[in-house]
């Protein structure tokens, strides 16, 4: 498949980290360009951020502004992924039943294979485990043009603060391996 992809990233900068990923993943995988809009996309990705409610209620609103676009396309692809779909999972497809795909920070990777699952079955896929370090063995090369770019050296906390949500969306900490880094570097 070849198409266009409108991604819209909410919050942190592992959020833009994860972007540019499911961006790569996306593009490897399906051969998908950056759309000028969501107008314009075989396929609309919402990586969330759930730090505050506002956050998650604009996640919301969005999805309503782009319902009538499913409506007028049933092959437009839906798909929420980050923090927020991470805590909602199932819930994201109760409340908004057009979303053909939710998936969690750790579960980027699956993507290509979570929306092929819809097409095929119908059914809306929801993906919000967290497998231990798979994510990391499954990333394309870093896209990044220009004098800097994200290298994630680990992901998530084991830490478990009563103000915090990091270890119930992004899982417990994982690291990457020396070599690893060194290489994407």
């Amino acid at each position: 498949m070849s198409g266009k992809l409108y991604l819209r990233t909410y919050g942190c900068q592992m959020n833009a980290y994860d972007s540019e990923k499911i961006a790569g993943v996306l593009g490897a995988a399906e051969g998908l360009a950056a759309a000028g809009g969501p107008e314009e996309a075989d396929v609309i990705v919402f990586n969330t951020c759930s730090v505050r409610d506002k956050a998650q209620e604009k996640v919301f609103a969005d999805l309503g502004r782009v319902r009538h676009l499913k409506q007028s396309n049933p092959r437009l692809m839906i798909a929420v992924g980050g923090c927020v779909a991470s805590q909602e999972g199932d819930g994201i497809v109760a409340r908004a039943p057009f979303v053909d795909v939710v998936f969690g920070p750790q579960t980027l990777h699956r993507l290509p294979e979570l929306l092929a699952r819809r097409r095929t079955t119908g059914a809306p896929q929801v993906d919000v485990s967290f497998p231990e370090i798979e994510k990391f063995d499954r990333l394309p090369e870093p896209r990044t043009t220009g004098a800097s770019g994200f290298v994630s050296i680990m992901e998530g906390c084991s830490k478990y603060c009563s103000f915090c949500v990091v270890p119930y969306t992004r899982g417990e900490e994982v690291s990457r391996g020396f070599e690893d880094v060194v290489g994407e570097i």
